[in-house]
């Protein structure tokens, strides 16, 4: 038995080579061909580099699954289920609290207030946005932003131009 899983264990590792040595030389043979001229060579040689690709696949695949297969009982996970501990830090007060926390803090959507902007003729349901971090999580959040409508295109415009000619009125003082 001990002999028998030798050979397979050496099969095993041989088989990528043996692919990789037969993928060259079927390459070699095509390269030695004429390039008008066709011959009975050139059938086995296409052959031997298509078993040789299969042949180092196959090599890898295998080496790769007996591996993860003898991970797995190495561990003892091939014959029963086994409790994996997960280790955790503990988090300092400084850092702001978890997503879980924040969450439970924050005051149920059916009794938050909401409130409706009309945003260019549509209007838009606003409510509470989640609170802020802080170091307790126990502050209330400041609710007191105002919306407010952005300037007209026209009127940035005007601005910007402002600030356009004032530099150049600048430039030209200065001399430069």
């Amino acid at each position: 038995m001990n002999v028998k899983k030798q050979l397979w264990s050496l099969s095993r590792m041989v088989l990528p080579g043996v692919g990789f040595a037969l993928t060259c030389s079927g390459a070699y043979l095509v390269s030695l061909q004429t390039e008008f001229g066709y011959s009975w060579t050139v059938t086995p040689a296409y052959t031997m580099i298509v078993f040789g690709f299969l042949a180092v696949l196959i090599g890898v695949f295998w080496n790769v699954c007996h591996s993860m297969r003898s991970k797995i009982y190495q561990r003892g996970g091939g014959h029963q289920q086994q409790h994996i501990q997960v280790y955790t830090i503990e988090r300092p007060s400084s850092f702001p609290p978890s997503y879980e926390e924040s969450q439970d803090s924050q005051v149920s959507p059916d009794a938050a207030p909401e409130y409706v902007i009309v945003v260019d003729g549509v209007d838009v349901v606003m409510s509470l946005a989640p609170p802020l971090y802080s170091q307790d999580s126990s502050e209330a959040p400041d609710c007191t932003w105002s919306f407010e409508q952005p300037p007209p295109y026209s009127q940035v415009e005007r601005i910007q131009q402002g600030q356009v000619d004032a530099e150049e009125r600048r430039e030209a003082l200065s001399g430069h």
